[in-house]
Formats: structure tokens, C-alpha cells, sequence
């Protein structure tokens, strides 16, 4: 585990290397930035640059201690995750036992909180008391995906270092790089947002199966048949929020990316570059109007199920207007 393996974040790294290499590490760093960005890797890797006892280099890659946290074994590196959906207080009581012991190389030690601003108020009360005093040569870095969901307190006594979306071009890059086909990488690279972690997952086996749905959906609501209505209203109602949202962001690409196909803007900017041919078809029944409306409505139904509306009957509205924008004369 080494600095190279870091994709982008030039600034973010060059900043976290020289703090590391002349000792000024802050004793609470905050990486805040959306899911699957790549703070975890980032953070991984500073760990490993801390404790690593290379001279030179650091993270050699090579040294016991660097190999201990490429295994997870390392007794001066402590790792929290949300237990569920949340960190307990519990989890935070049990890394104060463990602090107060003296390290395991008497030296520092690095710890990672990871989804931060899941800690319960408890358990975040429970830290600042740690952060506030803390015992021996210990580092925290913290990682969030909503920074604002911290305590104030608790933002106040870290330095924050703020992680924004890779360039499509250089993610895409990356992702050939490690074996995937170059239109899958684009795809990926695209409707990722810029997130290695997203980009990975949408490469899975069944990654893009919630936008294929969303696409199917879109090629069906052109149907004549208003029964298609109350079978995808049928099919999203059973969906998991988490997925209901999901689904509504490719409805909201795809829409986009017919629009861009309506007004001859090219296939280039599409993000489904992979469905291209469904979309031009698709494209011929729609006009520029019509089609910001429709974006419109899917953006109210996302802040609607958002605010926890009823899922079936804002399927339901949602998919009826797109149903009548689609005929719209």
C-alpha cells in the first residue's frame, strides 16, 4: 500500500505527505467527501506512511509494519466501522480502554473512524473527550460522506480536507488499466460521479441492473398501455428506499441523455454511452419540453420519498406523468 496507488487527489495527497515527512500531522484529520470517492484508501494509506518505519520512503511497502496493515493486523492501528447503521457508544468506550493502555510499539498510534458522522450523539460526545485530551502519540483520521451531520465541536478540532469527484477521462483510464473494456470503463467512469468505489461496483456482475431497469422502464412507459404504469409502480414499491432513489438518479441520466439527443448536442456527452441506440430511438417521441417537465417531476418524486412520502403512490404520480409527457402533442 503506497501513495502511487492513489488515483487522482494530487492536491489532498501532496498536502497529507508533506504534514507526514516533516511531522506536522494534526492529531485529527477529517476526510469529508461523498461514498466510494476514495478517502477509505487515502487513509489507509497515510496510516501505513505513520507507522511505517522505513526511513526513506514511507509507506515502504516492504517493512513489518507496513505489511501488518496491509492484513489488518496491526496492534497500533485501530480500525471503527458503524456497527448497523450507526458507531455506539459502546464501540467509542471500548477504543478509550484501548488507549489507555500503552502502545504496542511505544511509539504512535492511527486510528480510523470510518462513516464518522454515523456515531450516535453519545457516542460522539464520547470522542470529543478523547479528541479534547488525548492520551499518548495518537492520530485520528475520520471519514464522511455529510460533514454537517458532525457535531460542530467535533469539526472544530480536526482539519478537514475536502475530497471532490475524479475527472470521467482519468477515472476511466484507471479502470482500463485494471482489466475492463474501454466502453464499460466510460460507462462506469461516467454515471459514477467521478467515485472509484461507485465506478468498481457498477462493474460488478449485476452493477448497472437497477439502470437497466430504468431504462427498460423508460422504453416501456412508450408503450400505449397504460397497465405498464401500475406494473413498474408494482415493481418500485417493493424496492428498498435506498434502491427506490437509486433507480430515480438513472431515470434522471437517461431522461438527460435523450435530451441531449433531442437537441443535437451529441452522443459524446451521453452518460449511458453503452444504451445509445435505445436512447436514439427513444429520442424520436420527445420534445425538448416535454422532456426538462419529466426531469422536473423526477426530481420533485426524488425530494418527495426524500422526506419519506409514500412509495407507491409517488411511483404511481411520477410514472403517469412521464406516461402522459411521452404523448404529449
Amino acid at each position: 500500500m503506497k501513495w502511487t496507488d492513489i488515483i487522482g487527489h494530487k492536491e489532498q495527497v501532496t498536502m497529507l505527505r508533506h504534514m507526514e515527512s516533516s511531522r506536522r500531522m494534526p492529531h485529527a484529520v477529517l476526510f469529508a467527501g461523498p461514498k466510494g470517492i476514495g478517502k477509505n484508501l487515502v487513509a489507509n494509506v497515510t496510516a501505513a506512511a505513520l507507522l511505517c518505519s522505513d526511513q526513506e520512503e514511507r509507506p515502504c511497502g516492504r517493512c513489518h509494519s507496513c505489511q501488518q496493515i496491509s492484513y489488518g493486523s496491526h496492534p497500533d492501528f485501530l480500525l471503527i466501522v458503524p456497527d448497523g447503521t450507526n458507531i455506539k457508544i459502546e464501540q467509542i468506550r471500548m477504543l478509550q480502554q484501548e488507549l489507555s493502555m500503552a502502545s504496542f510499539s511505544g511509539k504512535r498510534r492511527v486510528c480510523i473512524i470510518d462513516g464518522a458522522e454515523l456515531m450516535t450523539t453519545q457516542a460522539a460526545n464520547s470522542l470529543l473527550k478523547v479528541l479534547e485530551d488525548p492520551p499518548g502519540e495518537i492520530i485520528f483520521l475520520l471519514l464522511a460522506a455529510n460533514k454537517q451531520m458532525l457535531l460542530t465541536t467535533i469539526l472544530s478540532r480536526c482539519m478537514v480536507i475536502a475530497f471532490q469527484p475524479l475527472a470521467d477521462e482519468l477515472l476511466a483510464q484507471d479502470l482500463m488499466a485494471k482489466g475492463y473494456l474501454p466502453e464499460t470503463s466510460e460507462v462506469a467512469a461516467r454515471l459514477s460521479g467521478g467515485r472509484m468505489g461507485i465506478a468498481l461496483a457498477l462493474l460488478e456482475p449485476e452493477g448497472l441492473a437497477l439502470r437497466n431497469q430504468a431504462l427498460e422502464m423508460i422504453q416501456n412507459l412508450m408503450d400505449s398501455k397504460l397497465e405498464t404504469v401500475w406494473h413498474s409502480a408494482g415493481v418500485l414499491e417493493k424496492m428498498e428506499r435506498n434502491d427506490i432513489l437509486e433507480f430515480i438518479k438513472y431515470v434522471t441520466y437517461i431522461l438527460r441523455d435523450i435530451l441531449l439527443l433531442v437537441t443535437g448536442q451529441g452522443k459524446q456527452l451521453l452518460f449511458n454511452i453503452d444504451a445509445k441506440e435505445d436512447l436514439c430511438e427513444v429520442a424520436d417521441m420527445w420534445s425538448e419540453r416535454r422532456l426538462v417537465t419529466a426531469i422536473r417531476a423526477v426530481e420533485s418524486a426524488r425530494r418527495a420519498l426524500l422526506a419519506n412520502a409514500n412509495t407507491r403512490l409517488t411511483s404511481e404520480a411520477l410514472l403517469i406523468r412521464i406516461y402522459d409527457l411521452a404523448r404529449e402533442v
